[in-house]
C-alpha cells in the first residue's frame, strides 16, 4: 500500500468510526434496501422512520409545492414512498442525512461553499436528465451530489492541513494539485474510497471509475461544470463557453440550456433550504439575483444558529409528540384511502404505527407478529424509541396461560397494561419489561378474518407521560383500521 492509500485509508477509518457513523450506516443501508429486488415500499420507510427529526423534515419537504405541486396533503412517510418512490425518497433521506453530518467544522465557509455547489450541481444534472431522458433523475442526483462527498467531508471534518491547503488555493493553484501536494492523495481519491467502503451504490461508483452510461455522465458533467461556472457569475464569456459545450454535450440548443440552467438555479436554492441547509442554499449564484453581501460573515454568524439548532430543538419535540387530533383524523383517512389502492400489507401496518406515534403521541408503537408454530411473537415494525434494539431483540413467548399478552391474544380484547403488577392480571417475562420497560402500555390484537396475526404495543415510557383514556380510545381506533384495512386486503387476494 502506498502512502496515497495509507494516508486515504486514515480518513476513511477516522469519518466511519468518529465523524460520520451515522451517515456511513444509513447511506449504505438505503442504497442497499432501495437496489434490492425485492424491496417494498415499507422497507424504505422503515428506515427513515427510525429517525423521528428526519421523518418531520421528509414530511416537511414532501408537502412542499416543489415535490408536491398537486398539493396533496402527505402524512405518513409510507404514503410519501408510495406516491413519490424509492428513488426520490432516498434522494431527500441521503440529502437531508448528509446535511445533519455536515453541519459544523472549523473551515466552515469552504464547508458551506462545498455543500452549496454539490446541491447546485446535484440539481442541474437532475433536471437536465429528465430533459434529455438520461436515466432516474434521482438517481443522477444523488451520483452528482455524492460525486463531491469527499470534498465536502474534509472540509467538514478537516485537520491542521486546511488552512495551508486553503492558502495554496488562494494562491491560485489547482485544487487538485494543492490536494495531493498537502495532504498526499486528491480528495476524489477519497470520495471513491468512501463509494467502496460505504456502499454508495453501482451509480456513483460507475460515475467515479468512468464505467457509466455517456448520457447520464453527460447530465453529471453538466450539472458539475454549471455549479462551478455559476461561482464567477452567469453573464460573462465564460458562462457563454460552458453553456455552449453542455449544450453539445447534451445535444440541446445553447439558448434552451441557458433557460433551464438559470432556471434550475433557483430551485437549487429552494430545495438546498428543504434538505435542511439555509447558509448553503444562500451561496448557490442565481442569475439577476445577487448573493447576500458579505456571504462569509453571513454564513459564519448564522450557519449553527439556522441550521444546527433548529434540528436539535425539532428532535427533542419530533421524538415525543403530542397528541394530535387532527393529525390523527388525517392519517385515518389517508389510511383508508391507501387501502383502496391494494398496497402491501407492510405499507398499511406501517402507516398505523405512525399514526399511534405521531397522532396519538405515544413514545413507542411496536407490532409484533406470530411466528408460524405461533408460539411466539416478535417484531416486525416499531417507530420511536429504542426502535433498532426493540427490531433485533424483541421476542415474546406465548404459550403460558397465565402470560398477559396469550390472555389478550385468546379474548381479542384490547388491554390497558397498569403500572401495578397486582393489577396486571398475568404475567409478564424478565426480557419482555427489560426491552420494553415496565407497564403501562397498551396492547391490542391484529385480527384479519377472525383469526390474531400478531399484537400492536404502544407505550410512553421514554418519556414518562401518562397515559389517558382518550389515549386509549385513539389507539384501538388506529388497531380496528387497521384490522378492516388488512381484512379488506387478504379478501382481495
Amino acid at each position: 500500500m502506498g502512502e496515497s492509500e495509507r494516508a486515504v485509508g486514515k480518513w476513511i477509518k477516522q469519518l466511519s468510526e468518529k465523524d460520520m457513523p451515522v451517515f456511513s450506516g444509513t447511506v449504505s443501508e438505503v442504497t442497499e434496501v432501495v437496489n434490492s429486488d425485492d424491496t417494498s415500499a415499507s422497507d424504505v420507510a422503515q428506515v427513515v422512520l427510525r429517525d423521528a427529526s428526519l421523518t418531520g423534515r421528509l414530511l416537511k419537504a414532501v408537502n412542499s409545492f416543489h415535490f408536491n405541486p398537486t398539493n396533496q396533503a402527505i402524512n405518513t412517510v409510507s404514503r410519501a414512498v408510495m406516491v413519490m418512490g424509492f428513488d426520490q425518497v432516498r434522494a431527500l433521506t441521503l440529502s437531508m442525512i448528509l446535511v445533519d453530518n455536515l453541519s459544523q467544522g472549523a473551515q466552515r465557509q469552504k464547508l458551506v461553499d462545498e455543500m452549496a455547489q454539490a446541491f447546485h450541481a446535484a440539481t442541474q444534472a437532475q433536471e437536465f436528465a429528465k430533459l434529455s431522458k438520461a436515466g432516474e433523475p434521482e438517481d443522477i442526483f444523488v451520483a452528482t451530489l455524492l460525486s463531491r462527498l469527499g470534498k465536502m467531508a474534509f472540509w467538514a471534518f478537516a485537520d491542521e492541513k486546511a488552512d495551508e491547503l486553503v492558502q495554496h488555493i488562494a494562491d491560485g493553484e489547482d485544487e487538485g494539485s494543492a490536494e495531493a501536494k498537502v495532504l498526499g492523495f486528491k480528495l476524489i481519491d477519497l470520495t471513491k474510497a468512501l463509494s467502496r467502503e460505504w456502499h454508495l451504490g453501482d451509480v456513483v461508483d460507475d460515475y467515479l471509475h468512468g464505467r457509466m452510461d455517456k448520457k447520464k455522465a453527460a447530465c453529471i458533467e453538466a450539472g458539475l461544470a454549471l455549479a462551478d461556472m455559476s461561482k464567477s457569475g452567469w453573464d460573462n464569456a465564460t458562462a457563454d463557453d460552458v453553456i455552449k459545450q453542455v449544450a453539445s454535450s447534451l445535444e440541446l440548443k445553447a439558448e434552451q440550456v441557458e433557460e433551464r440552467a438559470h432556471a434550475n438555479a433557483k430551485i437549487a436554492r429552494d430545495v438546498t433550504k428543504l434538505y435542511g441547509s439555509f447558509a448553503a442554499s444562500q451561496c448557490i449564484p442565481v442569475p439577476d439575483q445577487p448573493l447576500l453581501d458579505d456571504v462569509a460573515e453571513f454564513a459564519d454568524a448564522h450557519f449553527e444558529q439556522n441550521e444546527a439548532q433548529p434540528e436539535q430543538e425539532e428532535a427533542v419535540a419530533v421524538s415525543y409528540p403530542e397528541p394530535d387530533i387532527n393529525y390523527q383524523m388525517t392519517v385515518m383517512q389517508e389510511i383508508s384511502a391507501t387501502v383502496q389502492e391494494r398496497p402491501s400489507i407492510g405499507i398499511i401496518l406501517e402507516m398505523v404505527l405512525e399514526g399511534i406515534h405521531r397522532g396519538v403521541g405515544m413514545d413507542r408503537a411496536v407490532f409484533a407478529m406470530f411466528n408460524p408454530e405461533r408460539t411466539q411473537l416478535s417484531c416486525k415494525y416499531v417507530i420511536g424509541e429504542n426502535a433498532d434494539n426493540i427490531q433485533q431483540n424483541l421476542l415474546i413467548d406465548v404459550r403460558r396461560p397465565e402470560n398477559v399478552f396469550n390472555q389478550i391474544i385468546k379474548s381479542q380484547q384490547p388491554r390497558w397494561l397498569p403500572g401495578d403488577p397486582k393489577q396486571l392480571g398475568g404475567t409478564l417475562s424478565r426480557e419482555t419489561m427489560q426491552l420494553l420497560g415496565t407497564p403501562p402500555y397498551f396492547v391490542m390484537a391484529a385480527i384479519v378474518r377472525n383469526k390474531v396475526i400478531g399484537l400492536f404495543l404502544a407505550d410512553r415510557n421514554a418519556s414518562g407521560r401518562p397515559l389517558q383514556q382518550q389515549d386509549f380510545l385513539a389507539f384501538q381506533q388506529f388497531c380496528q383500521q387497521a384490522n378492516m384495512g388488512l381484512t379488506i386486503l387478504a379478501m382481495q387476494g
